[in-house]
């Protein structure tokens, strides 16, 4: 099918005002297909022109335009193009659409445990046409109304709020202009709580089967959500615009959860099934923040085409980590976000893929989809703080306040939200914006000293030269205690630091100790040394954030040792106070080192002092619920002591609250599977006692993470022989297990297979999905120049877009580790 291009997009704006959509599904056809009638009314703006409406139906029954009927066989490659066009124009399409199981449409999940079925729309850059015939692009809003035909038991959610039901049909309210790829449906035997703040009719949804878990977790969902609008109304001076607000939890979800306006869909694990650790009631506060800020941006006001999604996705990211720390009890939203949200944006910038924060060139509607990553969200949020800073704050919320007004309800570009900050601040920002918005590349900033003297070097990409200016500030620190501290201004690649008055030589001098800018922390070796010595007592949580990710990043850019992260693991990580931070570092830690960073034959040593380690906290007297679940699943992911899994697995030795915890058992499970200790038999044992949507995906994981040719080969046919209509979760599941850190001997033949055999799969899945496929299940633990070689021979063939760009960053990041393993052994 073709994606649209943004000349087409162009052409067809100026000659196309969309007025309303009528659009009438009936969910009673079968497990199948779906009915779909749409009514478009649009002007056009030349007589008896030309355009064209997506349309990916599976049959088309009807087709007329003014009256007049077309020819259904005029549907074609996903567009029916409408001829001899008036000033006003209706068409109506009658058609039957089919669900997918990609999430790229109207997908439709089965919950295994009771058998039932779950419906909801993900329409997505380009997929809209899948469920209605639409003008699929952002800057065509129009006023949706919208009939459901549904089981009378179901619930139907929508972008309105609902308002009569006759018939068998539900009707909505008809909704204020928006953006085809927020048009939303979810249908199904949901389980419903129901609340209201300041006018604000709000609802949480979740499958049947969940009811128990939403019951307990509500209070805390509905606490933040008040919150959140409280923080917004205050923030922006508008009201939430859109009536109702409904999140919808649903299954199998691709991403973390779309802004639908009046009806959020997030996935459904943030319901939690099992004990819950801090930094994951974090991260469900700051979805739902985030998602909420986008009523405003992106919803209210949306984006002109693709390549500023930024405009979106920046804004939301940096209100979302602002707002939870303002105004919810996770008032360490920012250190969560220096430690994992900036380092996955580091990632991404370095990688061969990177782009500017903004006016990304996006040719066509699908391209849209391979900047959601690292830049667009974190990276972008860095930016504004420092805008905020470059500017003011209070200057910068005014310039906010005045872009949401002039064009709410419409579209806008890059060079208005510049228009409005430059208006509001009196300055010419557009130099600034040239350096931190269209260019791409990070900083890396490092510290030089003669006696009292401390300069900050900063150094820019070669093959992206910019002037970035930096707002932030450095310190000094010795045996944990701050020394000396001053604000500086970053204007040149060398900056004297004045007022820092350092006395005896510092343990740690750190530049950018607040986080308030985006750059690497460059750490000399001399004070990398003395880090496993100093980190444990330096008090202030946003400090020890910067040293682990220069610590993290250092790996990458082969100027730190893995052995040296090891000891700085073993010194700090026990003593880390904020669970957010604590189980950030324990994840980062484990995901790059074994089989990564580490050569295989140093694997099981490291794996047994991380599981050591964690150990230590999970026994120690004083240590909350959180902790210890932190520390259990650390030795649970690390630990190769099998009488110990066992006897977990058995409930014994672990504290009450995880005894009878699923999902912790599961990683148990996984754990023994993954050291040959675990056979298929036992895995499906357990997951006939856990039928859950979890236990499915998870007894997939365990199985395929078993070290033996037999079932890595069942899970590669599971993974590349699949139907013609296979869940994206469950082949998530097969693709993230398989190569695992240590038996390369028995995946090493299916490195070459994975390059040749996951592309061909694009005649079944979806782009969004085969595109995180492939990063997700690139061999980065075979870490060989065979493996290089091997992604290079596939770059020269012809591979979708999202593919070729996974290829592309995971071959970077593993000539990351060959350099790695090279210098360090």
């Amino acid at each position: 099918m073709p994606s649209l291009l943004r000349t087409e997009a162009e052409e067809r704006a100026s000659l196309v005002d969309v007025r309303s959509y009528d659009i009438a599904l009936d969910l009673t056809k079968g497990d199948e297909l779906f009915g779909s009638a749409t009514t478009i009314r649009f002007g056009c703006t030349t007589p008896h022109a030309s355009t064209f409406v997506e349309l990916r139906p599976q049959e088309v029954h009807s087709i007329t335009l003014n009256g007049n009927p077309i020819d259904v066989s005029d549907v074609k490659d996903g567009r029916l193009w409408l001829d001899h066009l008036e000033a006003d124009n209706e068409l109506v399409v009658d058609a039957t659409m089919a669900y997918v199981r990609d999430g790229e449409g109207m997908h439709r999940a089965i919950d295994p445990q009771d058998g039932q079925a779950y419906l909801y729309g993900s329409p997505a850059s380009s997929t809209a046409g899948k469920i209605y015939a639409c003008f699929e692009q952002p800057d065509l809003k129009a006023p949706y109304n919208v009939r459901v035909k549904a089981p009378q038991e179901w619930a139907v959610i929508a972008n309105g709020a609902a308002r009569e039901a006759a018939d068998g049909w539900r009707t909505f309210e008809t909704t204020r202009p928006i953006a085809t790829y927020f048009f939303t449906v979810c249908a199904g035997p949901f389980a419903v709580q129901q609340a209201e703040h300041d006018g604000i009719p709000l609802g949480i949804y979740v499958r049947a089967t969940l009811a128990d878990q939403l019951a307990e977790q509500a209070d805390e969902i509905f606490t933040v959500t008040q919150q959140g609008f409280d923080y917004y109304h205050r923030v922006y001076g508008i009201r939430y615009p859109w009536g109702k607000y409904d999140q919808v939890f649903v299954p199998e979800f691709n991403m973390g959860a779309m802004e639908n306006p009046g009806c959020v869909t997030l996935r459904d694990e943030f319901v939690f099934q099992g004990h819950a650790s801090r930094a994951e009631h974090l991260l469900r506060a700051t979805v739902i923040i985030h998602e909420m800020a986008h009523m405003w941006f992106g919803d209210l006001v949306t984006m002109q085409w693709w390549d500023d999604l930024w405009l979106n996705e920046s804004f939301a990211e940096f209100l979302a980590q602002q707002g939870t720390a303002e105004a919810t009890e996770f008032s360490e939203a920012w250190v969560d976000f220096s430690a994992i949200r900036k380092n996955w944006g580091y990632a991404a910038d370095r990688a061969p893929s990177t782009h500017p924060i903004a006016g990304t060139p996006a040719p066509d509607a699908n391209s849209a989809l391979e900047n959601l990553d690292g830049i667009t969200y974190p990276k972008g949020a860095s930016a504004l703080r420092q805008l905020a800073a470059y500017i003011g704050e209070d200057v910068f919320l005014s310039g906010v306040r005045k872009y949401l007004q002039t064009h709410e309800f419409g579209n806008a570009s890059l060079q208005d939200f510049l228009y409005a900050m430059s208006e509001a601040s009196g300055q010419n920002i557009e130099d600034w914006a040239q350096a931190w918005l269209l260019t791409p590349g990070t900083d890396v900033l490092e510290i030089s000293t003669d006696g009292d003297r401390v300069v900050i070097n900063r150094s820019t990409p070669e093959q992206f030269p910019a002037q970035r200016p930096h707002v932030t500030d450095i310190a000094a620190y010795r045996h944990g205690v701050q020394v000396a501290r001053a604000d500086v201004r970053i204007d040149s690649d060398r900056t004297e630091v004045h007022g820092l008055k350092l006395g005896q030589a510092p343990n740690l001098l750190l530049p950018n100790e607040s986080d308030r800018t985006w750059a690497i922390v460059a750490l000399d070796e001399t004070t990398q040394a003395k880090l496993p010595d100093e980190l444990p007592h330096i008090e202030d949580a946003t400090v020890r954030g910067v040293v682990w990710s220069s610590l993290l990043n250092g790996l990458a850019l082969g100027t730190v040792n893995p052995a040296l992260l090891l000891d700085t693991f073993e010194a700090a990580w026990p003593v880390e106070d904020v669970d957010p931070l604590l189980e950030a570092v324990a994840t980062m830690t484990t995901g790059l080192l074994p089989g990564r960073f580490l050569t295989v034959a140093h694997t099981p040593a490291a794996l047994d002092r991380l599981a050591a380690t964690g150990i230590r906290v999970f026994e120690a007297a004083a240590a909350s619920d959180s902790r210890r679940l932190t520390a259990a699943r650390l030795v649970v992911a690390t630990s190769a002591d099998i009488q110990l899994l066992r006897e977990w697995l058995a409930g014994r030795g672990l504290p009450a609250f995880l005894t009878d915890d699923d999902q912790f058992r599961w990683s148990v499970i996984g754990r023994l599977a993954s050291l040959g200790a675990m056979e298929i038999a036992e895995i499906e044992d357990w997951r006939t006692k856990d039928p859950s949507v979890s236990g499915v995906l998870r007894s997939l994981s365990a199985r395929t993470r078993i070290p033996s040719e037999e079932t890595k080969a069942w899970a590669w046919s599971q993974l590349t022989e699949a139907n013609d209509n296979p869940s994206s979760h469950e082949l998530g599941a097969v693709a993230r297990s398989f190569f695992g850190a240590t038996e390369q001997e028995i995946t090493r033949p299916y490195v070459e297979r994975f390059f040749t055999e996951l592309p061909k799969l694009s005649s079944k899945l979806g782009d969004m999905v085969l595109h995180l496929l492939a990063a997700d299940g690139y061999p980065t633990t075979v870490v060989e120049e065979s493996t290089v070689e091997l992604a290079e021979r596939a770059l020269h063939g012809d591979l979708p877009a999202g593919v070729r760009r996974s290829f592309v960053d995971a071959t970077s990041r593993l000539r990351e580790q060959l350099r790695s393993q090279e210098r360090f052994g």
